[in-house]
């Protein structure tokens, strides 16, 4: 049996290469987990500079009113638009969400008083997000009434911005704050 070796090789090259790119297409992909930028992380870009300086406002706001009450000191806040990059492989927004918290170390002292609020347009996912030391002051059927009740409305009208603002006012109120 004579084997044409460069012919052979050609093929060998190719069964190689088809294999190695389907193991690339069944590669699951990571989800990314990166530095915080403040209070405010829109790594979607979907916010104007002036509309991150309001929502920057807002958030250290109700962060201030919560000096002065016991059962709200320690709050922490951070509003974070997620990229389809980011997100990876991860199948619900909460999961992921809950996962870029313990990397940021958000509220990794004491009790969990974390409030986290996640949108990403371009994988129609958002969520709010409240740790356990809020189970109490702001439990999580309220914050999926403010998802479905303030942000979904104003999400559907493409004002990103105002949803997310809704959603800061919103909790400002429902923890006595405004």
């Amino acid at each position: 049996m004579i084997i044409n070796f460069p012919c052979f090789m050609k093929y060998f090259l190719i069964t190689c290469m088809l294999f190695a790119s389907s193991l690339l297409l069944n590669a699951q992909r990571t989800s990314v987990f990166p530095s915080p930028t403040g209070f405010i992380n829109d790594y979607e870009g979907i916010f104007t500079p002036e509309q991150v300086k309001e929502l920057d406002f807002a958030v250290k706001e109700l962060l201030a009113k919560t000096m002065d009450i016991d059962s709200l000191k320690g709050i922490e806040m951070v509003v974070v638009t997620v990229t389809e990059n980011m997100f990876g492989d991860e199948k619900e927004m909460s999961g992921y969400v809950t996962r870029l918290g313990d990397k940021w170390g958000v509220a990794s002292k004491g009790p969990n008083k974390a409030i986290i609020i996640a949108y990403g347009r371009k994988i129609r996912k958002v969520s709010i997000i409240a740790g356990s030391g809020l189970d109490n002051i702001l439990p999580s059927s309220q914050c999926h009434k403010i998802v479905d009740e303030k942000m979904a409305p104003e999400f559907r009208k493409g004002n990103y911005y105002g949803a997310i603002l809704d959603a800061v006012k919103s909790i400002q109120e429902y923890i006595g704050l405004r």
